[in-house]
């Protein structure tokens, strides 16, 4: 699986568990509070800075995840067609940069996931027309929210 799948899968995952646990939590509202919250729901300008940032944080990550990859490539490349003599370690090298990439998208994969969550949820608690809006949601195939 590549690491852009892998990014879009966690978004989606987080999503479909946002979105499974909404009718559990519109249970336990009183009567009532639910069309009250729906009546105010109508999304900020801070609510649109935030998805464009977190937009803006993906692109980042997408163009670092090319760049890391073309790393790879490269390392690759040398290696299929190092010497016999060097090419142990061409392939140390390729395997020493797969290592530092995959610890460096765990870390970020993980400071994603956290804030998606706590996104979705603001979008949650602003109404559900909010998360509709959401420039995030937009590329991940036009999920129903």
């Amino acid at each position: 699986m590549t690491l852009s799948r892998f990014a879009v899968a966690i978004v989606a995952s987080c999503a479909a568990v946002v979105i499974s646990v909404t009718p559990g939590l519109a249970g336990q509202m009183p009567q009532g509070a639910g069309h009250a919250a729906m009546a105010q729901a109508k999304p900020d300008a801070g609510m649109a800075a935030k998805c464009q940032a977190m937009m803006a944080d993906r692109e980042k990550m997408m163009t670092e995840m090319k760049a890391a990859d073309q790393r790879l490539d490269d390392l690759v490349s040398k290696m299929n067609g190092a010497p016999n003599m060097a090419k142990a370690d061409a392939i140390a090298a390729v395997v020493n940069e797969m290592i530092t990439q995959r610890r460096a998208m765990q870390g970020v994969m993980m400071k994603m996931q956290h804030g998606m969550m706590a996104h979705m949820m603001e979008h949650m608690q602003a109404g559900k027309d909010s998360m509709a809006m959401c420039s995030m949601m937009k590329p991940m195939g036009g999920m129903k929210h």
